[in-house]
């Protein structure tokens, strides 16, 4: 996001899916505004919400079209977006929470009882997504190992909110620095 030369790669990938709202974790930004957003958000996306990073590491960011969706604050934590999404066309609503768990005490564990206090009614629609400085298991891996006590909290978690996991599709991570 910091980088000129990224932007209109970006923007392709936005234009290319045809999505109407994105979600970015790790935007390392401290400020984010209309102007930056058109440096590399197609005009669509109109509206935004911004959780600043920490330093180098954290941010962010959440863009949508406000001709398809609308959004309301529900929360917002240093490690966390909330927000009730209510379709434009057909009044559908569901909650998004687009997290970035941080790595340090005491944010760490007060991030991992914020996510155990999140509550779902049983017709609740919620998607909860980002980045969560968790493993599920050692093969999500992309070294050996990795500490057992975190996936299992990690599994715990998801057990307790009765989360689904959505398969990534075309690649084994979300994440990659391109080298082999």
């Amino acid at each position: 996001m910091n980088d000129p030369d990224k932007w209109d790669r970006i923007r392709n990938k936005l234009d290319e899916s045809a999505c109407s709202l994105f979600c970015f974790q790790e935007t390392k930004k401290e400020v984010c505004d209309l102007l930056f957003m058109r440096k590399f958000a197609p005009k669509r996306f109109d509206s935004f919400v911004f959780s600043p990073s920490d330093g180098a590491s954290g941010g962010i960011l959440v863009g949508w079209s406000s001709k398809i969706f609308s959004m309301e604050l529900i929360d917002n934590e240093p490690f966390a977006l909330k927000r009730k999404v209510t379709s434009v066309h057909n009044s559908v609503t569901w909650t998004l929470i687009t997290v970035y768990g941080p790595t340090r005490e005491p944010a760490r564990t007060n991030f991992v009882a914020w996510l155990y206090s999140l509550h779902f009614e049983i017709d609740d629609l919620a998607i909860i997504m980002g980045d969560f400085i968790f493993y599920r298991s050692s093969s999500n891996r992309n070294l050996p190992g990795g500490y057992t006590q975190d996936m299992l909290l990690f599994n715990d978690m998801i057990h307790h909110l009765g989360l689904i996991e959505l398969p990534i599709k075309g690649r084994s991570y979300t994440w990659s620095n391109m080298h082999d």
